[in-house]
């Protein structure tokens, strides 16, 4: 039956509105994300209305430009499959890569072989006279390495003592593996027993700092004879099933409306979210398709953009480095639910512990609380005016705090109660 004079032909009818439909659903995807944005919501909302827009411009851009076809049903296939060609090329090459970001060289720093050969990056203050036990300490992330500002926050330290700051292996200049699945708790603790062993001390101190914490709190448990003291910054949840990449809190929730806008429409770049899909079902093929190198840069890139939220005074933002991060390793150690010990025995940490609490800290209270459970004994302190990177921030006044409580003298700071936040912090609860 031919169409009636005049009137267009249901086919054209049919891919006009197919192309209206296309329109109407990339504006309403691209609208969902920006009101996404700015309500505050999280972005799983954001990048999964974005991939709808993603998916739908090179459908809209190919049937606009295979409209005038002459065989209207050949036209929508060769819409459908070049659109297709499309998508893919636009997830996967199209998309300029990241450019490589290189970590500062931090004079003094050394370099110790661990297991396979591979090398951790190490940097030793000396205190003028070492009369106490070293400290070790182990970086958050995990897979969040600075050494460069590390070591000049935490260098006041080294009064009496000498300090010790590592590039965890998969982070900063220290080696990575070629296997992304041999990032593990154990094989973390492994390098963090290299690094001890270095100090040739018989006990040592550790501060563990965020994600940091949890690998001490595990040392902690398992060998207190090698331990004076522990000292857990802004710590994460303890290890275990119940700890997460879900439970320990989000920095993005502390950013301004223009400031998530800047993160998200990054995140939602189609090469962003094929190459971070692709590590959500397997972290080999990923490391095949998209290696170290770029994802690094892309780790990055994002991790500067969420480093207001890091801080009480965003503005202080630009004192943190953010070239050390170790994509993959991230990735399979924020996944490892492995115990805290071996079950035998109750977990408990014998030593004198300290948990430090910025104020502004966007984990929520509860870590402190699980991780206080392991040292009944533990002092809790709020810092005051300072954010998850509080040695950055306020560095007199961690440096303070830390050397007073290494000393056993009294604290420049109330020690509160772990199982409820004081007034005075305004951090995630």
């Amino acid at each position: 039956m031919t169409a009636a004079r005049g009137m267009p032909p249901r086919t054209t009818r049919l891919g006009a509105g197919v192309l209206l439909g296309g329109i109407l659903v990339s504006a309403l995807a691209a609208g969902a994300t920006l009101l996404s944005v700015a309500l505050g919501g999280q972005w799983p909302v954001a990048v999964g209305t974005a991939i709808v827009t993603a998916a739908a411009i090179p459908v809209l851009v190919t049937a606009l430009r295979q409209r005038r076809a002459p065989d209207r049903r050949a036209r929508y296939r060769r819409a459908l499959a070049t659109s297709a060609v499309a998508l893919l090329a636009c997830l996967t090459w199209i998309w300029p890569h990241s450019a490589t970001v290189t970590p500062p060289i931090v004079p003094g720093a050394t370099v110790i072989t661990s297991t396979g050969g591979t090398r951790l990056t190490l940097h030793v203050t000396r205190a003028p006279s070492a009369t106490e036990p070293p400290l070790v300490v182990v970086h958050g992330g995990p897979a969040v390495a600075d050494l460069s500002h590390d070591v000049a926050a935490l260098a006041r330290l080294a009064i009496h003592r000498d300090v010790y700051v590592y590039d965890q292996l998969g982070a900063g200049s220290s080696s990575r593996l070629d296997d992304p699945l041999g990032y593990t708790d154990r094989r973390a603790l492994q390098d963090l027993e290299r690094v001890i062993a270095a100090t040739g001390a018989r006990k040592v101190t550790l501060l563990g700092h965020s994600w940091g914490a949890r690998l001490v709190t595990k040392y902690a448990v398992a060998h207190p004879d090698r331990l004076s003291a522990v000292v857990l910054s802004a710590p994460a949840a303890p290890a275990g099933p119940t700890a997460s990449p879900q439970s320990i809190g989000d920095p993005a929730g502390r950013l301004d409306g223009p400031q998530r806008l800047r993160l998200y429409s990054y995140l939602i770049r189609p090469r962003n979210r094929f190459t971070y899909g692709l590590s959500s079902v397997d972290l080999r093929v990923a490391h095949a398709a998209a290696g170290d190198r770029e994802m690094d840069a892309r780790f990055s890139a994002i991790y500067r953009r969420t480093t207001p939220g890091l801080f009480c005074d965003p503005n202080l933002a630009d004192r943190l480095g953010v070239t050390g991060v170790g994509y993959y390793a991230h990735q399979a150690l924020a996944a490892d639910t492995s115990p805290l010990s071996d079950g035998t025995a109750p977990p408990r940490i014998s030593v004198p512990v300290l948990i430090i609490k910025p104020a502004c800290d966007y984990l929520p209270w509860s870590a402190v609380t699980a991780n206080a459970r392991l040292a009944p004994q533990a002092q809790v302190v709020v810092l005051p005016d300072a954010g998850h990177q509080a040695y950055i921030e306020k560095p007199d006044a961690y440096g303070e705090l830390v050397a007073a409580f290494l000393a056993r003298q009294p604290l420049p700071f109330p020690v509160v109660d772990s199982a409820e936040p004081p007034p005075s912090y305004r951090g995630v609860r």
